[in-house]
């Protein structure tokens, strides 16, 4: 972000996008006739130097220019100065708040020039914008009225200058440098900053007239303010299926024969939801996915509107989007472009009419082709403006701006500064300031939660290990995957993971890692992919990912001014260029905070005379290495200097003749992309516990036979339709013993066990029923445990733990009767 003629802007731009990351690439070009506390140093008053900058990965990335002076002149003033214009390349992705430029949510950082009083508001380079737009503004030496020369151009713009047209053919091979500035000023110091934003993305390739021929294709339906206005109650409608609460679909496995508690058809606290839109804005109703939502800020400041719009496609893996301008005022729909692979430039024409023609909102397809050995497409929408030709009139080539005409240039260029509400493939860009930014057409990710079984013979492993919360295990690819549940999302969504089951037989090990539970889905990183996140006047920043979680190294690589006819703009090839700078491995969200693993200086500039006459046949030496202004964090950004012809910086070769010094690039060393978390649960097979029940047998009468009596053991169930297990025993030395009963998970057992009645009257046989309670808990060490009790009651039971079977045999008794008969009334006959 750059003050120019105290108005602010941010830009970005996207090119390919290779692997899992995605480049963003922005141009801004300052132009201030007065030295800023965040310009390196103060333009000539007859010369200027465009800047342009390129985001970076990062939510936050750098966005002040190298600075040499904090004084201030009148903005109305043309400044005059006889230092050079250092610009600022940012390519690094991290998010830094602590840059000299106000706006710290965008991670762009920016060139600015420090040219003449013309100089617009910095610009991005967006790889969408067509030629015709504001695509490649070279700087020119038309003039050198500082205030009517340090202000942008369109490649369209037929420049009589020899600089222009090349920085504008440049552009155009690229469809990158959208935003450069045209300074008509000889020498001005200016300075570019080039930030990319993280997650592997290019521009595709195309000539920036070609994309310019569909700039007035219609692809959509265009109505009216009134004709799509939503009601309220219809807004409050639901579709009954609404994937913005719930995954787009589940699945599950688990290992045949294993059993899980709770079951894995139970998400067991997994979930899916889509980001939560701030205060004042809606997305889109129904069964939508809004993934963008972008306020225009300034141009609802400047034109007394309160726009935004809003982004969203279906559930599915196409990438057409419907784009809708909203009257923050109302909640209505004001104007609907559906942007597809073949759409063109969808520009919002209500946005001209309110702006009397100074600027209209555009929308542009990005196919965002990627490269190398993880590649993947990713596709993204670049939002932009289209200035008016009124106002580009203003810095034509000869025209010396007025002090009202430069204020209304500035305040036009001011007003297409916007603000990402709402990005939710790049989360970290929520709440930046920028000017034409861009965002990623999200696609549906598998987000997986694992339970895997540990290998015991694994280096990492400790069977001796107590916290499970300790993450000290390191899988060596010989694990066995026990179940997994998951949950089909769309990037960007938040997620909560599926929490710790229960197996039978296996004990938990290792939990999930706290950090991985939750966050925002986002694609996995294949190790080994390469992606360019930012190209800009020779320079390339490339990344190798390093680490499944998305650890990069940054490299940034210069154009070898000796072999300029290898020059391979929008392609990973180095051929022919510099290694001017490699770090070591960065993590996710962070930027380079030492020393580089590679470092090459001094650099040599191309042959030239200098206006002393002096000549340097073989260039001249100037020195490459980290940025050093105030303002600027330790190790963060390296100043890739101007080496001329259009290497280092888009300023013409006359900045060397005129020894003009400090321009540059400034490019930022940092890692933007999303960590990507993966849950996994690791578990150890558990040796089961056994239990032998037996009770005993006395008998008392005669002598005790073994398998005389029989006894029966039944397991309770408490669903007695169900089949259970039972075991018939009979008694030996006194006892009876069953058969083993296994126990490989903790809860509580309960068992019957009594005596079959038997067929002997001689015995009476104990009618008691003996309880058999096992409890299976783990000890200290996740180890299993069982304690048993047994209580009888009924029978011939004699107390509360009696589990001792008493049978009586009673002997035969023989009884002798002796009868007699009387008979009265008479004699009794024998």
């Amino acid at each position: 972000m750059k003050d120019i003629f105290n108005r602010r802007q941010r830009f970005s731009l996207r090119k390919y996008s290779f692997g899992v990351a995605s480049v963003l690439l922005g141009t801004a070009l300052f132009a201030a006739h007065t030295a800023q506390a965040d310009e390196v140093t103060a333009p000539d008053a007859s010369s200027s130097n465009p800047g342009s900058s390129v985001e970076g990965e990062s939510s936050s990335d750098l966005v002040e220019t190298s600075t040499a002076s904090t004084a201030q002149a009148d903005p109305t003033a043309a400044v005059s100065s006889t230092d050079a214009t250092a610009s600022t390349f940012n390519l690094t992705p991290e998010a830094s708040t602590d840059k000299v430029a106000a706006e710290t949510t965008d991670k762009q950082a920016t060139e600015t020039a420090k040219p003449e009083a013309a100089k617009p508001a910095s610009e991005t380079a967006k790889p969408t914008e067509k030629a015709t737009s504001e695509a490649a503004k070279p700087a020119t030496a038309a003039s050198t009225n500082a205030a009517s020369n340090n202000v942008e151009t369109t490649a369209s713009t037929t420049a009589a200058s020899n600089a222009s047209a090349t920085a504008a053919n440049r552009s155009a091979a690229t469809a990158a440098p959208v935003a450069e500035e045209t300074a008509a000023a000889e020498t001005a110091a200016a300075t570019t900053s080039l930030n990319t934003r993280g997650s592997a993305r290019f521009y595709s390739v195309g000539s920036a007239a070609d994309r310019s021929a569909t700039l007035d294709r219609a692809a959509t339906d265009l109505t009216n303010a009134g004709a799509l206005a939503t009601s309220r109650s219809r807004r409050n409608r639901r579709a009954a299926t609404d994937h913005n609460n719930e995954p787009v679909a589940v699945a599950t496995f688990l290992k045949d024969g294993e059993v899980a508690t709770p079951d894995m058809t139970d998400p067991n606290g997994a979930s899916v939801r889509s980001q939560t839109v701030p205060s004042g804005y809606s997305a889109k109703e129904g069964d939508v996915y809004t993934y963008s939502i972008v306020d225009l800020t300034r141009f609802n400041e400047r034109y007394n509107t309160n726009y935004y719009v809003r982004a969203y496609k279906r559930f599915d893996a196409s990438t057409d989007t419907t784009v809708e301008l909203m009257d923050k005022n109302t909640g209505n729909v004001v104007e609907t472009r559906t942007i597809t692979a073949s759409s063109g430039i969808q520009k919002f024409t209500t946005t001209k009419s309110a702006s009397r023609g100074e600027l209209t909102f555009q929308v542009d397809y990005d196919p965002g082709t990627g490269a190398g050995p993880g590649k993947t497409d990713q596709p993204f929408i670049q939002f932009g403006y289209e200035v008016g030709a009124s106002i580009q009139a203003l810095v034509a080539p000869g025209h010396n701006l007025t002090p009202a005409e430069k204020k209304l240039y500035d305040d036009v260029y001011a007003a297409r500064t916007s603000t990402d509400i709402i990005n939710v493939v790049e989360p970290a860009y929520n709440g930046r300031t920028i000017t034409d930014t861009n965002a990623k057409i999200p696609v549906s990710v598998n987000k997986t939660t694992y339970y895997k079984v540990v290998d015991k013979n694994n280096p990492t492993f400790n069977a001796n290990k107590t916290d499970k919360t300790v993450q000290d295990y390191v899988a060596n690819g010989n694990e066995v995957d026990l179940a997994s549940y998951t949950l089909k999302a769309m990037e960007g969504q938040n997620f909560t993971a599926s929490g710790e089951r229960q197996f039978d037989g296996y004990k938990l090990y290792q939990a999930a890692d706290a950090n991985d539970q939750s966050g925002y889905v986002s694609r996995p990183y294949t190790v080994g992919t390469k992606f360019m996140d930012a190209e800009r006047a020779g320079i390339k920043r490339i990344k190798e990912i390093v680490g499944e979680d998305g650890t990069v190294v940054v490299r940034v690589y210069l154009l070898d001014p000796k072999q300029q006819n290898k020059r391979s703009d929008g392609t990973l090839s180095t051929d022919g260029y510099m290694l001017l700078a490699e770090t070591k491995p960065i993590k996710p969200g962070d930027y380079n905070k030492q020393e580089l693993a590679v470092k090459k200086s001094p650099l040599n500039t191309i042959a030239f005379t200098d206006s002393k006459g002096v000549t340097y046949a073989n260039g001249k030496e100037v020195p490459f290495d980290f940025q050093k202004a105030a303002g600027y964090t330790p190790y963060k950004t390296v100043f890739v200097p101007f080496l001329g012809d259009n290497i280092g910086h888009l300023s013409p070769n006359e900045q060397l003749v005129r020894g003009v010094n400090g321009i540059g690039t400034n490019v930022d060393l940092l890692n933007s992309l999303t960590p990507y978390k993966q849950p996994i649960y690791y578990y150890v097979k558990q040796e089961p516990v056994t239990v032998t029940p037996e009770v005993e047998k006395q008998l008392e009468g005669r002598v005790l036979v073994d398998g005389e009596f029989s006894f029966k053991i039944e397991k309770d169930q408490e669903n007695k339709s169900l089949p259970g297990y039972e075991e018939t025993v009979t008694n030996k030395n006194g006892k009876a013993t069953f058969s083993k009963l296994t126990f490989n998970k903790v809860g509580t057992y309960t068992y019957t066990i009594t005596e079959v009645k038997g067929s002997d009257t001689n015995v009476d046989y104990d009618g008691m029923t003996v309880k058999m309670t096992v409890t299976v808990t783990e000890n200290s060490k996740g180890d299993l445990q069982a304690s048993v009790k047994y209580s009888g009651t009924g029978g011939f039971a004699s107390s509360a733990d009696d589990k001792v079977f008493n049978n009586y045999v009673v002997a035969p008794v023989k009884t002798k009767f002796d009868f007699s008969k009387a008979l009265a009334g008479r004699e009794l006959k024998a």
